[in-house]
């Protein structure tokens, strides 16, 4: 048996091309059937990227889609009731230092409006941290209340032991001056007391 005259033929019956010495190879095709870019115009030119559109509206996502990113979920939005919780530790960590604790009042302040607005969002089901906003408000309202109480505590003694430690403290310089040899004279010209 010999070769046909015209060389070998595809079991088709038809002859198949010859390959051309200078053509660019055949891309070959995608496995997960993506259209493949054209090849690039010149040889050190990269190819242009392939992007995906969005389906039609009703067909099925290709494979490899995801789409535009989904808004996160109620659950995980908590940034007001973390908020609340951190103002109100804050606040009641400061309430008790004496006159430094009106800063935590309005700390404690802050704390309590952002936690209110946390647990009505929570209850709407916009925002999560529906526990972290009630414990973040419970902490800022008992951090104003301390801090009230504390305030009141410190006016009360200064008011009441204030004169007295004045006294006392004057008392105890006329004696000092007295024992190096000052005169009544002296301290009353001193201590402007004449």
């Amino acid at each position: 048996m010999s070769t046909p005259p015209n060389g070998p033929q595809d079991p088709s019956g038809q002859q198949p091309e010859p390959p051309q010495p200078y053509a660019a190879p055949n891309p070959p095709s995608d496995p997960y059937g993506q259209p493949t870019p054209p090849p690039a115009a010149h040889p050190t030119e990269p190819p242009p990227p392939a992007y995906q559109q969005a389906p039609p509206p009703g067909q099925p996502p290709a494979p490899g889609y995801y789409g535009p990113p989904q808004p996160r979920p109620a659950s995980e939005r908590k940034g007001l009731a973390i908020s609340a919780l951190v103002l109100g530790i804050v606040a009641l960590l400061g309430c008790w230092i004496p006159f430094l604790n009106i800063g935590s009042m309005l700390l404690g302040l802050v704390g309590l409006v952002l936690g209110i607005v946390a647990i009505v969002q929570a209850a709407r089901g916009t925002a999560g941290g529906r526990v972290m906003a009630i414990v973040g408000a419970a902490l800022s309202a008992l951090a104003i209340i301390l801090s009230i109480v504390v305030t009141v505590l410190a006016v009360t003694a200064i008011d009441e032991y204030g004169p007295s430690f004045e006294e006392q403290l004057q008392q105890e310089l006329e004696r000092e001056l007295q024992d190096q040899g000052y005169t009544d004279d002296q301290l009353d010209e001193l201590l402007g007391n004449g």
